[in-house]
Formats: C-alpha cells, structure tokens, sequence
C-alpha cells in the first residue's frame, strides 16, 4: 500500500518528534547496555549488578520522557486522517509515558519496587498498538508492523508486574520498597515460574526494540521533512 503524501505547514513540530524520537532510541540502546550488563554481573555480585540497574533506569527515564514529543508527533500526523487520534487517547499515552518515569525515578531511590514501572510501560505498549494500527498509509505498513510488535512485547512484560501482585506476592507493592533479601525468600511457585517465561517472551519483543523503532521513525520523520510537504 502506497504511503499518502500530505502537505504540512509546521514542519518544525515534526523535526523535533524526530530528534526526541532518535534521542530517544540513542537513550534506549545506552539502557540495554546496562540491562545486559546486569545480567552478566547479578550471578557472581547482585548488589553491583543493583547498582549497574540504577545506570538503565536513569537511562530509561530520560528514554520515556524524550517518547512524549514523539506521542505528540504521532498525533499530529493523525489528524490528517478523517479521523485522527482524539486528544484523549494522546493524554493516555502522555500519562503513561510520565507514570513510567516517575515509577523509574522511585524505584531509583528505593520508594517502590523497581519494576513496578512496567505496569505503565506495558499500558503505553497497548497504547502504541491502537496508534500504529490507526496510522494506516500514513506511515510504512512495515514500521507500522514494527511499532505493534515492540508495544505487545511492552504489554507482555507489563502482565509480569500485575500478575506477580496478584498470584504471587503484593511484595512487589511495598511502599518503601522491599529489600533484596525479603524478595530472594518468595516462593518460587508455579505462578511465579510462567510470568518470569511471559517476562522473557516480552523483553526481547518490546524492550530490546522499542529503541530501534524510534530511530527509525526519527530517521524517516528528519529525512523526508522538505519545504512544502513531506512523506512518510
């Protein structure tokens, strides 16, 4: 299917989603070092790999906060639809993207759990979903494609949190957050072993690529942005 041209009369709103949306990616891959490099070291010092985690989730924060222009971008380019994103649904995803990062910056300093922020993370999932799918020929159906399968990922991991409150222990919704030793003694029931699998299906699908969508979409928003019109 042929992506529609439109003509566009503040290209400037669309360069700055770009660059918050390349910004964003940058942040995000800066994010997954860190995640990776957790992984590596939480086996032999799990509080050095905790101090490591603090790193991603500065990073992430910063990542959640530079997607709100991107969300604000998405918008716009909506309205050239018959029918666009309401305003409601763009103060959804506003909502959850500043949810996110201010779940993040209290788990930084211990005030919640620090995953408690994928709930959200996983709402904008579900919300990034609903847009790619309304922005049809308005954007490449294959970076559209892209976009819905980062934001199931995102929802995906987002069900761990929930359902861990749920069937396993509300632990997880301490307020200060609970230590690494009161976690280390909750059962590792059978419900706990499925959302860990859901958790794992999830991060590679959503969190490892929400990055990249986003520099992809920035590249395309930056490049194609001309005088009188631009395409996508």
């Amino acid at each position: 299917m042929d992506v529609k041209p439109f003509n566009i009369t503040k290209p400037h709103l669309y360069r700055t989603a770009g660059r918050a949306a390349i910004a964003s990616g940058m942040a995000g891959v800066i994010a997954i070092a860190f995640l990776i490099t957790y992984l590596v070291v939480r086996d032999e010092n799990i509080y050095k790999a905790i101090a490591l985690m603090r790193f991603h989730d500065l990073a992430l924060t910063i990542q959640m906060l530079l997607l709100i222009p991107v969300a604000i971008g998405l918008y716009k380019l909506s309205q050239q639809m018959p029918k666009g994103i309401s305003n409601g649904m763009l103060n959804a995803g506003i909502g959850m993207l500043l949810f996110t990062a201010v779940l993040l910056l209290l788990g930084i300093f211990k005030v919640v759990s620090d995953v408690l922020y994928t709930a959200p993370q996983g709402f904008f999932g579900v919300w990034l979903i609903f847009v790619n799918w309304r922005l049809k020929r308005m954007l490449p159906i294959w970076l559209r494609l892209f976009g819905m399968v980062v934001g199931l990922g995102l929802a995906l991991v987002g069900v761990f949190c929930i359902g861990y409150a749920l069937f396993v222990d509300v632990i997880i919704l301490r307020i200060p957050a609970a230590t690494v030793e009161e976690v280390q003694k909750v059962p590792d029931t059978p419900a706990n072993q499925i959302l860990h699998q859901i958790n794992w299906v999830g991060a590679p699908m959503g969190v490892l690529t929400l990055p990249f969508w986003a520099l992809l979409l920035g590249l395309r928003w930056t490049k194609r942005i001309s005088r009188d019109n631009m395409k996508f």
